[in-house]
């Protein structure tokens, strides 16, 4: 069945009256750093949005450009101790798959009952396998408490929200068939072996993750009836796969996969807009867009990325900044210590408010 259908007369006019409807018309965008492609929102956001962030590590960048531009970004603030989590603080909540997202946003409206169930035993303590992989284990008495304050306040924000924007990861999911709960992270080698019947690997295809998609937006609209939603797809790779495919043919279907899942959901639902992150990093050249790591998008394109967004979303022509946030906390611990205790939402908060008139350096 097709997506869309187009009368014959319908198609051609669109055609002949599309700016960028002809591939070899407009093949020098090649040459650019990082290949702009048109794109027509269906909403504007105004100064004044509340906006809630879930997803990889990308939605933590975009997170951090918005604020840079005095945007609310209520996804920001998060108590993340040091001995825990010693990344960017809002790292530990990274969601890569659309069935984690799914259960924290059903955990806003119901709370689970927080169970040792919820976690996985290790020899050297407890993880939350909602958490980001690579958090590291704790205490049960810490998981259950870290939890509660996940769903209890940190995730409790997306009542407050305008809008959500979601970004997508992989769709390689595990399951524990202990919590009947699909996970963010693997369970690690030895709990797979210990337990053998606990944990599955799932392979998603498009309809499982647009069905996710879906009730995500369902409970959204119990919190606000109002809200937007802008979905986007991680440029970032799948770091490793468990499919014995080649990593790099898992990273295609992964993304291929949620790409078109995001553009269905974008289509059935006027208050949901596809924000092509995916396809400019893509179709850009790997050496101006990447980290030397091939993994991670560069602060560079980022920013770029984020100048088209608020140009087209918020009317805001961004200029580049000298701020990044990573560099002020490695050069202030004093200030990521307070960002890490939740006493500050950031970095540039502290720079906006104490870091100037202080002389603070933005740079380690």
């Amino acid at each position: 069945m097709a997506i869309r259908t187009f009368s014959g007369q319908a198609a051609w006019q669109t055609a002949a009256r599309a700016e960028v409807a002809r591939w070899q018309e407009h093949i020098d965008r090649f040459s650019q750093e990082l290949v702009e492609v048109v794109h027509t929102p269906k909403f504007r956001l105004g100064q004044d949005e509340r906006v809630f962030c879930i997803g990889s590590c990308f939605a933590r960048s975009i997170e951090e450009h918005l604020i840079y531009q005095n945007i609310s970004v209520l996804s920001r603030k998060i108590i993340c101790p040091q001995e825990e989590w010693s990344s960017r603080p809002t790292g530990i909540v990274n969601k890569f798959t659309t069935q984690s997202m799914r259960n924290e946003v059903e955990w806003v409206l119901e709370q689970p009952q927080i169970t040792p169930a919820l976690f996985e035993e290790r020899a050297d303590g407890w993880r939350d396998l909602q958490l980001c992989p690579g958090t590291r284990p704790v205490p049960l008495e810490r998981a259950m408490e870290r939890r509660a304050y996940i769903i209890s306040d940190y995730f409790a924000r997306l009542q407050q929200a305008t809008t959500v924007i979601i970004t997508l990861g992989l769709n390689e999911v595990w399951y524990d068939t202990d919590s009947r709960r699909y996970l963010n992270a693997a369970p690690g080698f030895h709990s797979t072996r210990t337990a053998p019947e606990r944990y599955e690997l799932r392979i998603m295809d498009v309809a499982t993750s647009l069905e996710d998609l879906d009730r995500i937006r369902t409970l959204l609209m119990q919190l606000n009836p109002e809200m937007r939603i802008i979905v986007t797809v991680s440029p970032v790779p799948l770091h490793e796969t468990f499919s014995g495919r080649d990593v790099m043919t898992a990273n295609m279907l992964s993304k291929s996969t949620l790409r078109v899942a995001a553009d269905l959901f974008a289509q059935d639902h006027d208050n949901v807009d596809y924000f092509p992150v995916y396809d400019m990093v893509a179709m850009s050249p790997r050496s101006s867009v990447f980290s030397s790591d091939h993994l991670h998008v560069a602060h560079e394109a980022v920013e770029r990325i984020m100048a088209i967004f608020l140009r087209l979303y918020m009317g805001i022509e961004a200029q580049p900044s000298p701020f990044r946030e990573r560099y002020y906390l490695l050069a202030n611990p004093d200030v990521e210590a307070a960002v890490r205790r939740g006493e500050l939402s950031s970095g540039y908060e502290h720079w906006m408010i104490f870091g100037q008139a202080e002389d603070r350096p933005l740079h380690p």
